[in-house]
């Protein structure tokens, strides 16, 4: 995901949209993604997690044009080779190496959140969810944990499982995917140092408004 935005924010010259609108929205709408979190949470989730993404995706991406200048630079090009018509040993290859890929993330997810249900002692985490903050603070603890791939899912079906509200799964899904620290840090080597703290602190704010409105509404 990362070189694929540097490279749609060096084709960009007039400001940063794009890019953020992609950057929000890759993690988060992905096939993958959203056949798990349909899977394992059903339709109305899924649903919520989709609109809420593509507004927000809408909201930071155009308030970021009237906050951040950008300067001029030049695209970054790429050589590219000329496809004919691909075999189907490639297509095996490639949709080989996707899966293996894609795959041991999500297995990952499951085997954390077998891990959760077996060694979290029943209650803990209904205690946990009965406060007001636990929005804030499961946003809080997504930070550190590096998601991708839709690994982010089962984990939170775990944690729901456990005892929290749909609505903290989704504030955790969503923060998980969004601020996580290798993005943060990826995104420090060609965004502005403001314009990422921007992204950061507006992505904090929506994963735990997104679990409210869902949780309340």
């Amino acid at each position: 995901m990362i070189p694929l935005a540097k490279t749609i924010d060096s084709f960009s010259q007039k400001n940063y949209a794009p890019v953020l609108a992609f950057l929000i929205t890759a993690p988060v709408l992905s096939p993958i993604t959203i056949l798990l979190t349909f899977g394992m949470f059903g339709l109305e989730l899924t649903v919520t997690r989709v609109l809420f993404t593509l507004i927000f995706s809408f909201f930071l991406a155009y308030s970021s044009g009237f906050i951040f200048q950008k300067r001029v630079s030049l695209p970054l090009l790429q050589e590219g080779r000329g496809y004919g018509r691909r075999s189907v040993n490639e297509f095996i290859l490639n949709f080989k190496n996707l899966f293996i890929n894609t795959g041991k993330y999500i297995l990952l997810g499951l085997v954390i959140a077998s891990l959760l249900k077996v060694l979290v002692p029943e209650g803990v985490m209904v205690k946990f969810s009965e406060s007001e903050l636990s929005y804030v603070l499961i946003a809080l603890i997504s930070v550190p944990i590096y998601v991708c791939s839709g690994e982010e899912v089962p984990i939170a079906r775990s944690l729901h499982d456990l005892g929290l509200s749909e609505g903290k799964a989704l504030t955790f899904m969503l923060a998980s995917s969004g601020i996580c620290v290798p993005t943060i840090s990826a995104l420090l080597s060609f965004l502005p140092k403001g314009l990422v703290a921007y992204y950061t602190l507006s992505w904090f704010l929506f994963s735990v408004s997104a679990g409210l409105m869902f949780d309340r509404f």
